[in-house]
């Protein structure tokens, strides 16, 4: 099979460059085109016993890359539109970014309005009601015993599923709890005993690509609510930025098992020693991922 060009050649980076965006959608619309007639006739070779076993189908070739900031432009309908071919991946990754984006200021959002109401939502009493709106999932609260653990170690991230949540919420009186070091003067605090409610809830590598879908936008919701500055705060901001890094790469789905540790391993790290998001050392550190992922599975 063709051996993968990964385009790393000075002289092509410089060739590829060079090109303008128009023509960088048609060529990669063209290569779209080619891996999935390709595709095609790797399914048809499986399904054929009379098929030629010496017959080499070319393995799939990787696509040009569409800068971030191209992407953002093409967003807009009329830009977009302007362009007579654009490859079909391009357009299911906007959607998926737009889709992505709105959830997080959804979460942003709720934040605003639950501090514009003066009010902290303690008691059952002082819940306010919510209307129901059918075939829409209705918003889950996040327990005050998810931000106060948070305050002395990681949450995992699949306690935040809607699913999870909701477990939280009903169950709280028997969620398994333990005490945290308190500071000089000041009472134990009660918080999850991890451990065991992960024999519950089970454990955050066993994560699917929907459960992590559902998960990190009431991740990031709680730390808004967290952040003494809300959506303008830092840690807002960091996490806003590393989320949708994730959801803007285009193969994330059919890569989650590679990447999901790299996402938990930076959400764990910044938390131990906070640092300034960069994209660069976060594309660089996706694509080793991957790459070591494959190497293992072969």
């Amino acid at each position: 099979p063709r051996v993968h060009q990964t385009h790393k050649s000075q002289v092509i980076q410089l060739l590829l460059k060079g090109l303008t965006l128009g023509q960088r959608l048609r060529k990669n619309t063209e290569i779209e085109e080619m891996n999935e007639a390709w595709a095609l006739a790797r399914l048809e070779k499986a399904l054929d016993p009379e098929a030629d076993p010496d017959e080499v189908i070319p393995d799939d070739a990787l696509l040009i890359t569409i800068e971030s900031h191209e992407r953002r432009a093409l967003k807009a309908p009329t830009f977009l539109a302007s362009f007579s071919r654009v490859p079909k991946s391009l357009h299911c990754m906007l959607a998926a970014e737009e889709v992505a984006e709105r959830e997080l200021d959804k979460a942003a959002k709720r934040k605003i309005d639950s501090e514009d109401t003066g009010t902290k939502k303690r008691t059952r009493e002082l819940r306010a009601e919510k209307p129901r709106v059918l075939g829409q999932q209705s918003e889950i609260e996040i327990h005050q015993l998810l931000k106060d653990t948070d305050a002395f170690c990681s949450v995992l991230l699949h306690y935040f599923t809607n699913k999870n949540l909701q477990y939280i919420n009903v169950h709280a009186y028997k969620v398994p709890v333990t005490k945290a070091n308190p500071e000089k003067g000041e009472k134990a605090q009660t918080i999850i005993d991890i451990p065991k409610l992960n024999d519950i809830l089970g454990k955050e590598d066993e994560m699917t690509f929907g459960d992590y879908a559902v998960a990190h936008p009431n991740f990031y919701w709680m730390i808004i609510e967290l952040d003494s500055q809300g959506v303008q705060g830092t840690q807002s901001r960091f996490y806003k930025n590393h989320f949708s890094f994730f959801n803007h790469q285009i193969d994330k789905v059919e890569e989650f098992e590679a990447w999901h540790a790299l996402e938990r391993k930076e959400r764990v790290n910044y938390r131990i020693s906070p640092t300034t998001f960069e994209s660069s050392y976060y594309f660089a550190e996706y694509e080793r991922y991957k790459l070591v992922h494959h190497i293992r599975k072969e």
